[in-house]
């Protein structure tokens, strides 16, 4: 079973999400902050990680840029509510693969899941 890494500190959010996964057939592996998610993604080594960019403790650019130095080379998808280009190209400096706005019907979660699970590559 392939298995997602989801950061978040927002728990509605996670369970929002955790539907989805669930529904779609993958495990599911939740962080809320980015010093935990940097830590369960190198002990558990998801397939995916979905990095949210606003959380407690370290925020999402500096977690995946410690990911990334730490030799972390599995898909990291940025799920956020920021719409700022800045942040886009903050992510993508940072080391993310894609970047995917929060929204309620979660069906470009799903369309993440596909790409980045079942076919290779993104888009940022």
């Amino acid at each position: 079973m392939k298995t997602v890494l989801l950061t978040d500190d927002n728990e509605d959010m996670q369970e929002l999400v955790q539907l989805v996964l669930k529904r779609a057939g993958y495990g599911l592996i939740t962080a809320t902050d980015g010093v935990k998610a940097v830590e369960a993604a190198l002990k558990h080594k998801p397939d995916l990680i979905l990095m949210d960019l606003n959380m407690p403790n370290m925020n999402g650019f500096e977690a995946t840029r410690q990911l990334r130095q730490k030799g972390f080379a599995n898909p990291i998808v940025v799920l956020t509510a920021s719409e700022s280009e800045q942040d886009r190209a903050k992510a993508k400096a940072a080391g993310c693969d894609d970047y995917v706005l929060k929204t309620v019907d979660m069906a470009d979660v799903e369309v993440i899941l596909d790409r980045y699970l079942f076919e290779s590559g993104g888009d940022l």
